[in-house]
């Protein structure tokens, strides 16, 4: 379950981030041919999976054993675009990107080349197009050299492509990509596998097509990536240093801040989220005031103990206690995963500070079996902040937001507990209740930065080995999935005068295919939202589909517990702006509905052109115009 810290994120394990996005940065049938079968549903593609008799690790020293892998994996990819016609490019590009893998590993190298053209034609966003092939493309013109001539073919052709690409375009993706490429070593990626992948192969003695493409990625990431990483480092800082431009932030001329002189009304946001600390927000809390804070006690009898500032939920979807989850590590730990956060987020942004310094320093000497502990620091640090981080941003410049607490509890395990049938019930349980109580506690906006979709439960449980065969654990996920998203569904139709506001994602796909939850759910009081960056370009991590309206989601500042400030990117950040909004316009004009606080969000926000098609960017000032208009005609 992601939450964009993702994809916290609460939005991907910030590991299988950074190595998805280096691995993969890095018709109609004829006469007398059988009809493809249309693929509109991520759930609607075929399962496949690989008996493997030791540990996926150890094919990283068997290339025999691993051919034999990537031959089965390349015939069903192949089978797949054959038989089925896919409605989805994200989809797609990731196959071709398999099968680039596939053939450069058995030395095909003009396959490997056609492949990567293919899924190069399927970027759609101005920022991918310009990035397509910028790392794949060198390395393997360099394998096709010959070792002899590799390095000088690599790095003479990587400097060529950099001096080509728009600067002004791709600088946060440069920077991004620079900070990723600092992160990877040989022991951070095998320590993932052997992590995520050895566990489920001990005990199913198999692996799914996703695990596949994964290990046979990584293995040629070690073998054929890696060696070029101080070349790719340099050129990409000499190139960042060169220009140094510093894009126009469109935000401040946009925004909206209210004071206590415009005659508001106290306006109910609710977080539903990590948590959020009080502490941080004073006097900006909602408060049930039948209930005393801090007491063991449920004051007010409606079953939640210590619900002054809302309500919490444990994994297994069981009340739980506090705005903010109680922590098992000491103080001095929680501030050194708190740096390191810290440090990785100045690293992906190109900040040269002494946090990102220890940061890069702690990942060149972090050994294979300090890969768990490590990561599931970051982990509790970057679930316990998220919903914080989040609040703040809904909160800025309202001085009537008071802040309702919808906790959720995410494990903080490179290998979570595997969701099961208490699991799913528990889940639905929590979607109903919780809007339930917002609703009834007068809640008139919602945010939402977190999703769930049937892979994620499918993976949580493939993790751990649990749900029998490849294709019982696809169908039982397929069916846990369905149950939360009918949960959620009738529970945001029940609550039609609240606006519930969903981060879109960070996995450059189209929600509506994956079926992601809440961001897929088209109702009348719901919103999606795809980030852009301070200039209003779309950034390269977004997933879109059913986005109503584009908000920053670059290194967005904001309070993390404790009161410090964090600046952290991805759609999760761009949603509380949204609901930020919405929240003040409720505040000046509380006479509103929550279709029409839509309707006056997407109405105001500016349309903007993206390689043939048009997204909506928010601006709060023309929105705030709008509802003027209206409240001066009545």
């Amino acid at each position: 379950m992601n939450t964009n810290w993702h994809k916290i994120p609460v939005n991907m394990n910030p590991v299988r981030f950074t190595i998805i996005v280096l691995l993969f940065c890095c018709v109609q049938a004829t006469q007398g041919q059988q009809a493809k079968k249309k693929i509109e549903r991520s759930d609607q593609l075929p399962v496949h999976s690989y008996s493997i008799s030791g540990k996926p690790s150890s094919l990283f020293t068997n290339d025999a054993a691993l051919a034999t892998l990537a031959a089965s994996l390349e015939k069903d990819l192949e089978s797949d675009l054959r038989d089925f016609d896919i409605q989805d490019k994200a989809t797609l590009r990731g196959y071709y990107a398999s099968l680039q893998d596939t053939a450069f590993f058995a030395g095909r190298y003009d396959d490997a080349l056609s492949y990567l053209r293919k899924k190069n034609a399927l970027q759609d966003k101005p920022v991918a197009k310009a990035m397509a092939g910028l790392f794949e493309q060198p390395v393997i013109d360099a394998r096709k050299a010959g070792t002899a001539q590799a390095n000088h073919v690599f790095e003479a052709e990587f400097a060529e492509r950099l001096k080509i690409l728009p600067f002004e375009l791709v600088q946060d993706e440069l920077k991004s990509a620079k900070g990723s490429w600092e992160r990877m070593s040989t022991n951070l990626l095998t320590g993932f596998v052997e992590d995520h992948y050895d566990t489920l192969a001990e005990k199913t003695r198999s692996l799914p097509k996703d695990a596949a493409t994964d290990i046979l990625g990584i293995r040629l990431m070690i073998r054929d990536y890696l060696p070029y990483k101080d070349i790719i480092v340099s050129q990409l800082q000499a190139l960042l240093d060169a220009h140094k431009l510093v894009k126009k932030d469109i935000w401040g001329e946009r925004a909206i801040t209210l004071s206590d002189k415009d005659d508001l009304k106290p306006v109910v946001i609710a977080i539903w989220d990590s948590g959020v600390d009080p502490s941080v927000f004073p006097g900006k809390m909602w408060v049930n005031k039948s209930q005393i804070s801090g007491n063991g006690k449920d004051n007010d009898g409606n079953g939640y103990v210590d619900g002054a500032y809302g309500i919490a939920w444990d994994w297994y979807g069981k009340k739980s206690v506090g705005p903010l989850r109680a922590l098992d590590v000491t103080q001095a730990q929680l501030d050194t995963y708190k740096h390191y956060a810290s440090g990785s987020d100045d690293m992906q942004a190109n900040l040269d500070t002494p946090a990102s310094a220890e940061f890069k320093k702690k990942l060149s000497t972090l050994q294979k079996d300090d890969f768990k502990p490590f990561f599931e620091g970051l982990m509790l640090y970057g679930k316990y902040s998220h919903g914080t981080h989040v609040a703040g941003i809904a909160l800025a410049g309202n001085p009537a937001g008071r802040v309702m607490v919808i906790r959720m509890e995410f494990p903080v395990l490179t290998i979570p507990p595997p969701p099961n049938q208490e699991w799913a019930d528990g889940w639905v349980a929590m979607f109903r209740d919780s809007v339930r109580y917002l609703r009834d506690h007068g809640a008139r906006t919602v945010n939402m930065s977190w999703d769930i979709s049937a892979q994620e439960i499918e993976g949580d449980m493939q993790a751990s080995g649990s749900g029998g065969t490849v294709e019982e654990r696809h169908a039982t996920a397929g069916r846990f999935f369905k149950m939360l998203k009918d949960s959620l569904v009738q529970s945001i139709q029940s609550a039609p005068d609240v606006l519930f506001i969903a981060a879109a994602g960070n996995d450059n796909n189209d929600a509506r295919f994956s079926q992601d939850i809440p961001s897929a759910i088209d109702l009348p009081n719901t919103m999606t939202v795809g980030a852009v960056d301070k200039a209003g370009d779309e950034t390269s991590f977004t997933s879109y589909g059913k986005v109503g309206v584009y908000a920053n989601g670059s290194e967005v500042d904001s309070v993390v517990p404790g009161g410090d400030h964090q600046s952290r990117s991805g759609t999760s950040m761009a949603a509380p702006q949204v609901t930020g909004l919405a929240a003040k316009l409720f505040a000046k004009y509380p006479q509103l509905t929550a279709l029409q606080v839509k309707k006056l969000i997407l109405d105001g926000a500016d349309e903007k052109e993206i390689t043939g098609r048009k997204i909506r960017l928010l601006n709060p000032k023309r929105s705030f115009e709008l509802a003027g208009q209206i409240a001066s005609m009545k």
